[in-house]
């Protein structure tokens, strides 16, 4: 599972795994990764993430989403493990737990499985509480590290609704 683990004096120490395909990050609430930072976009960048893949598209930050020293205007760039992500001043590594090839071989992209599944996302929309982190910067009272652990999506069981029970007719 791919994960960013945060750098520097704010945010260092804390972790994001990624447990859906599309995560939204800015400042606003209504991301799935809020980042309370003055430097970062209300609607920074979302990142689709499908196994080892991770791609990073800016959303037209006003101080611009950098993939491994590369600003990105409006653009998207896939970030490989290692590498750093930086929504405006804050920044971060991408990493990956260490799986057997069996548990993520896919010949799917995550921008093909994004798009494919897309139609299924309208119609039963995903409730973004239940993978959401929000990252306020660290303050003296502030204990150490952070990890956030967030449910395997296939472990989710969605509710089903049974229809209302019907009258018989005589």
């Amino acid at each position: 599972m791919a994960k960013l683990i945060f750098i520097g004096e704010k945010f260092g120490g804390r972790s994001y795994e990624f447990a859906v395909e599309k995560t939204t990050v800015g400042r606003g609430d209504h991301n799935t990764l809020t980042i309370h930072d003055s430097s970062v976009s209300q609607t920074h960048c979302e990142i689709l993430v499908n196994g080892s893949e991770v791609i990073v598209r800016d959303l037209g930050s006003s101080n611009g989403t950098v993939v491994n020293g590369k600003r990105l205007r409006n653009q998207q760039c896939q970030l490989k493990a290692g590498q750093t992500v930086r929504f405006g001043t804050v920044e971060a590594r991408l990493e990956f737990e260490q799986r057997s090839f069996s548990d993520t071989a896919t010949a799917e992209t995550a921008i093909n499985s994004y798009v494919r599944h897309q139609h299924d996302y309208e119609q039963e929309p995903i409730n973004p509480a239940l993978f959401s982190m929000t990252l306020d910067p660290v303050s003296e009272s502030s204990p150490g590290d952070y990890t956030v652990a967030l449910p395997d999506p296939s472990q989710i069981q969605k509710s089903i609704t049974p229809p209302p029970p019907q009258r018989a007719e005589i």
